[in-house]
């Protein structure tokens, strides 16, 4: 019988190498995204309250921010893209427009005036139901100017609604007066918007429609109302076509 000291020993075990610990790769972290420069503008926060019920339709966010924006634009936006002659142009243009329709405004709001006067009631004045409020932000001399016209028909309304309500001016003349002067604004701001399409359209020709859209986006001008104000000035403007 055999001892254990006479079996052969058994060759050693191979052991596989020692491998380093696998680790799970960590995607790395994302970049932050670089935010677009803005421009610091100078701009006037300028409080405003419409009474009448015209001058009210005149400041729809349907109708205003679009001609604010406008302005803006061509007073402002199109210096990036356009010669110093060009711009010039253009801010020519929209002066003598905007100055045209002061001179005619003030001259009516005079007539107007003279007609309290004669009548003893210039300490007179009929409160408004739904008169609203604003803050128009004024980020260049021609929103500024428009909205001083705005400001300046409402007074030409007001008196006109004084002398009505007094029994002086017919219900015809009244509204006659007011729908005309309603819409020379209402032209007026409908060309800012064509000239500014115009500016537009050239920017993109030129290759440099991203940088007016980016500047375009910096329009500081908001109004404070709500949107069931703008769709009842709709609806109303909708019934006086029909």
């Amino acid at each position: 019988m055999s001892s254990d000291s006479d079996t052969p020993p058994s060759p050693p075990r191979e052991t596989a190498p020692d491998r380093p610990p696998q680790t799970r790769a960590t995607p790395a972290a994302p970049r932050p995204s670089r935010r677009p420069y803005r421009h610091s503008r100078p701009v006037f926060d300028r409080p405003v309250r419409i009474h009448s019920e015209y001058a009210r339709r005149l400041v729809s966010q349907r109708q205003f921010r679009p001609t604010m924006t406008a302005l803006y634009g061509i007073d402002v936006i199109l210096r990036i893209v356009a010669t110093d002659a060009e711009a010039d142009q253009f801010e020519t243009v929209i002066t003598q427009r905007l100055e045209e329709l002061s001179g005619a405004i003030l001259a009516e709001r005079e007539r107007w005036q003279l007609e309290l006067e004669r009548h003893d009631l210039l300490k007179v004045q009929p409160r408004y139901t739904h008169p609203i409020d604003l803050k128009v932000q004024i980020a260049s001399p021609h929103i500024g100017a428009y909205t001083q016209l705005i400001l300046e028909l409402d007074q030409v309304m007001i008196a006109i609604d004084t002398l009505w309500l007094s029994g002086l001016l017919s219900s015809k003349a009244r509204t006659e007066i007011e729908i005309d002067w309603r819409n020379r604004l209402g032209r007026a701001a409908q060309s800012f918007i064509e000239l500014h399409r115009y500016a537009h359209a050239e920017a993109e020709r030129r290759g440099q429609g991203e940088a007016v859209d980016r500047a375009a986006r910096e329009v500081l001008t908001g109004l404070e109302e709500t949107d069931d104000a703008d769709a009842e000035t709709d609806e109303a403007e909708e019934r006086e076509r029909d």
